[in-house]
């Protein structure tokens, strides 16, 4: 007998993927089966923006064939009343972050991650957005931007930026390839994470923090002097290191804990 869990869905990806992250991590921890209920506000054919070219519901059935399997069902509901997974009843007798801070930790299949091509960075920032986002989302103005992708330019790097119209399919190529990724809160991160792309994001909200654990989340003046300088070794309590090498060692730690977690060795 399967279980059942309704979740109420919004149009964002960080949004769709930190269901099914929680359902598969729910499902694998068990060992029970899942049936996921994702209940949305709209129709299946459902535009959230004008210019936009896919619908969610297209992005979260790609998205989820990339998932590493666990015994997890996902349905959709449409027009569907129950929006509001802060309500559900069954969801919170077992999603309790503040107990247990990997709830919401997965992986892609390890046979869809690509070769990391070493020049190449993804950046995403909180532009053409279909709402103007949070307030700790538009730390770092986009002057300031603009100087960071030029600077990463001169020092070889091709920078790939994203927006929430890029096709999911290339955004998941482009994350999947990359060496490093430097973005606000949102967007692609949950890709990023089920990835464990190094990553430096802006932000100085403490949910960044759960939703991607092992990015480097900065407030406005650390993020921009540790973004311009990368290669430059800066004091981390008592070492010295690189904000390159810090990223890089904290996704490479955060893999292996996951991958320990699901050998049942942790």
């Amino acid at each position: 007998m399967s279980r059942v869990l309704n979740w109420g869905m919004t149009p964002g990806m960080g949004d769709v993927m930190m269901a099914l992250n929680c359902a598969h991590h729910w499902s694998k921890e068990t060992n029970s089966k899942l049936e996921l209920n994702l209940h949305w506000y709209h129709s299946e054919d459902h535009l959230h923006h004008c210019e936009e070219e896919e619908t969610i519901i297209e992005r979260t059935d790609y998205i989820h064939g990339l998932y590493l399997k666990s015994n997890v069902k996902v349905n959709h509901i449409f027009n569907s009343d129950q929006v509001s997974f802060k309500t559900s009843k069954e969801k919170s007798d077992w999603f309790k972050p503040r107990k247990n801070k990997y709830t919401n930790s997965w992986s892609f299949d390890p046979s869809v991650f690509l070769p990391t091509d070493e020049k190449k960075i993804v950046i995403w920032r909180p532009i053409f957005n279909a709402e103007t986002p949070r307030y700790w989302k538009r730390t770092i103005p986009n002057e300031d931007w603009d100087l960071l992708i030029d600077n990463f330019k001169q020092m070889g790097y091709n920078v790939v930026e994203l927006c929430y119209r890029t096709p999911i399919r290339e955004a998941t190529y482009h994350i999947s390839t990359c060496n490093f990724i430097v973005c606000y809160d949102g967007m692609w991160h949950y890709i990023a994470k089920n990835f464990y792309k190094p990553m430096i994001v802006a932000s100085h909200d403490a949910i960044t923090k759960y939703h991607t654990r092992h990015c480097l989340a900065l407030a406005k003046n650390k993020f921009t002097t540790y973004v311009y300088n990368i290669h430059t070794p800066i004091l981390n309590v008592d070492e010295l290191i690189t904000p390159y090498n810090w990223i890089h060692r904290r996704s490479i730690y955060a893999k292996e804990i996951f991958w320990e977690w699901y050998n049942g060795n942790r």
